[in-house]
């Protein structure tokens, strides 16, 4: 007979361990073969969609009144889904996978993936967008949840992450390369040798299934592309025109946000406004509804003759109508239209020189050069926009010197504003952005419930301040939770906060709590990281803030002790260097 002990060892020994790197690099593929799929899937229902309300051809002209009211009519279907059936906020896409991956958060659920999959009817209808987004998110949220079904440490979920949005890129653009670098530059923020082979396998096998689907080959190609060594100066004035182009791009695209978030109309119906705003501009230039990439190869072709104020106008009304549908909430990427107006830029740029220089090559090069360039300005992605343009040249060793140029001098204009980018921006406005040394920031580890004060003196709303000024002098307290009389939480009093009432002493017996709570303060998580707390913090002048779990009021995080954390692990800190 076995002992106890042995048979415990014996279970040991045949327990498997699904975190070594033999496992993780089926995970995976097992997250490239999903994220391959649910992209073939999201790519057919954009096309079928598209072909049915705009036809083949995309939109035009000629085109009825009706159809062109469709990206108002799917952004307020999407709105009603969304916002007021679902009750979801606006605070999703790559940008809160990019946010969950440098703070280890990164436990995300399905539900996350709804606003990508309802995406489909913005491009479908005509919204200003693009899929890689969206598809990118969708990936993220099945590595994440692959990881929590074996329980995968946070390593191990931040490399699943990353494979299912390199899966996501690459099968879109059919560049497995690219996929793999998006992963790196812009949700891994740097190299990490022990996440590439997955992240690889991921980008291959998604890859696999999209070509076996869609057929092989990019969703652009241009196979033509030469130079003259004397053009070399004007690559490098499209790098700094179009690294001005981004900056402009991401700050309206900010500001356009700013301005739906201040607008007093309901969640559910600003999608649609912003979708009629897209329809509005169709009827001057009807190229700008849905993600373009039509339009760019006809471009890119040199399909049908080239007008440049046609050109110049699409350009213009990209940018505007990406605003409107971006910046109204309607989900969707923005990595398609990047591509739209730096293609669009290019072809414009390259027209004026053939009309200076006639002996140039074509101005279809510029276009292609404006497109990576983009790519680098608008997602800080250099290696991102080398591989793609590759991928779309079909690996033309021609273009390389040229494309390398375009990178190198938007990637310096992009450095004279800190480089921002698309996500940054939008995790800056949410006060979410974390710089490249964000892991120097002992806050940053520290969550919320390490400096949980569990408010042990709970005052009734109905209370006299009287009563409760002369209870808080027996404490060293310096916030106190207010709750109903069912026990419900209702707010937060300090004794600042009572400061009026002691001046008259009589107020002190007629005022109650509920006349002086403050009932507005922002909640936060026990798994907040301190710095997102200092940010809640630095919006109210409370020196408490309320928590919440699952289960409800879980008690107070106060100024000082976010303070004090912050100096115990600095001398933490400052102890391991020594």
């Amino acid at each position: 007979m076995r002992t106890l002990k042995q048979i415990k060892f014996l279970q040991n020994q045949v327990k498997t361990d699904f975190q070594t790197p033999g496992w993780v690099l089926f995970w995976g593929a097992l997250v490239g073969v999903f994220a391959g799929t649910a992209t073939v899937l999201y790519r057919t229902a954009v096309i079928w969609g598209n072909n049915l309300i705009w036809g083949e051809e995309g939109a035009n002209l000629e085109q009825s009144m009706v159809q062109l009211f469709f990206p108002a009519i799917g952004g307020l279907l999407v709105g009603l889904i969304l916002y007021k059936f679902l009750r979801a906020t606006p605070d999703h896409g790559v940008p809160s996978v990019i946010h969950a991956v440098q703070t280890n958060r990164i436990q995300v659920p399905w539900r996350v993936s709804v606003p990508s999959a309802l995406s489909v009817i913005v491009l479908a209808s005509g919204g200003s967008a693009g899929p890689e987004g969206p598809a990118a998110e969708i990936g993220a949220v099945f590595g994440s949840n692959t990881g929590r079904f074996f329980k995968a440490s946070p390593k191990t979920l931040r490399t699943l992450v990353g494979c299912g949005v390199a899966a996501a890129i690459s099968a879109v653009f059919s560049a497995p390369i690219a996929g793999v670098f998006f992963a790196v530059e812009v949700i891994f923020q740097g190299f990490a040798l022990t996440q590439v082979p997955p992240v690889i396998m991921a980008a291959v096998t998604a890859s696999i299934i999209a070509q076996i689907e869609l057929g092989y080959g990019p969703a652009i190609a241009l196979t033509k592309f030469d130079f003259e060594l004397f053009e070399f100066p004007l690559y490098v004035g499209l790098g700094i025109l179009t690294g001005i182009v981004s900056v402009a791009f991401v700050k309206w695209l900010d500001l356009i946000s700013n301005f739906f978030k201040r607008l007093k109309t309901p969640l559910w119906l600003k999608p649609a406004l912003g979708g009629l705003g897209v329809g509005a501009i169709s009827l001057l230039t009807p190229d700008v509804v849905g993600e373009g990439y039509t339009f760019l190869e006809r471009t890119l072709a040199g399909e049908g003759e080239i007008v440049l104020s046609a050109l110049v106008l699409v350009f213009l009304g990209k940018i505007l109508a990406t605003g409107f549908t971006l910046g109204s909430g309607a989900p969707g990427g923005s990595f398609a239209p990047a591509m739209f107006i730096g293609g669009t830029l290019g072809g414009i740029y390259g027209i004026l020189i053939e009309l200076i220089a006639p002996q140039v090559t074509s101005f279809s090069n510029y276009a292609l050069l404006g497109m990576a360039g983009m790519v680098v300005g608008t997602f800080n992605a250099p290696i991102t926009a080398i591989m793609i343009i590759l991928q779309v040249t079909q690996m033309n060793p021609r273009v390389l010197l040229p494309l390398m140029t375009i990178v190198a001098v938007v990637h310096f204009t992009m450095s004279r504003w800190e480089n921002v980018s698309v996500y940054t921006q939008v995790l800056k406005r949410q006060g979410k952005w974390l710089p490249p040394d964000y892991d120097k920031d002992p806050l940053l580890h520290i969550p919320v419930a390490d400096v949980l004060a569990p408010a042990k003196i709970r005052f009734q709303e109905s209370a006299k301040v009287d009563e409760v000024i002369e209870r808080m002098g027996d404490t060293d307290e310096a916030a106190f939770a207010v709750e109903d009389e069912e026990g419900e939480f209702r707010g937060i009093i300090t004794l600042h906060a009572l400061r009026g009432a002691l001046a008259d002493p009589l107020m002190g017996r007629l005022v109650t709590l509920s006349d002086v709570i403050d009932d507005s303060l922002p909640s936060v998580s026990p798994l907040m990281s301190l710095r997102e707390v200092i940010h809640e913090f630095e919006n109210t002048s409370a020196e408490a803030l309320p928590v919440f779990d699952d289960e409800g009021f879980a008690g107070l995080v106060t100024r000082e002790g976010v303070i004090g954390a912050y100096r115990e692990a600095r001398i933490a800190m400052e102890h391991h260097a020594h």
